[in-house]
């Protein structure tokens, strides 16, 4: 298993990438990364610390690679002369 280094989701993002970043991370799905946060937020006590936690992940958590447009050619083109 290659270990990637955590960052934000480009391409699996509802608001700020997070939970999909989250979720890429830890191979597992985003709904479930998803669910687990909306669950844990509306605990009474955790509440503003979930929020606070997730919007300091929003800023200092890099963004990720963005992923290739199928529909893009990504390649180099040489004249010969």
């Amino acid at each position: 298993m290659i270990l990637e280094t955590f960052h934000r989701s480009q391409t699996d993002k509802f608001l700020g990438g997070v939970c999909g970043g989250v979720a890429e991370y830890l191979d597992a799905p985003t709904w479930l990364v998803r669910l687990i946060w909306v669950v844990v937020t509306l605990i009474p006590y955790l509440t503003i610390p979930s929020i606070l936690i997730y919007i300091l992940m929003w800023i200092f958590v890099p963004l990720g690679p963005k992923a290739l447009d199928p529909n893009t050619v990504d390649a180099e083109f040489k004249v010969k002369e």
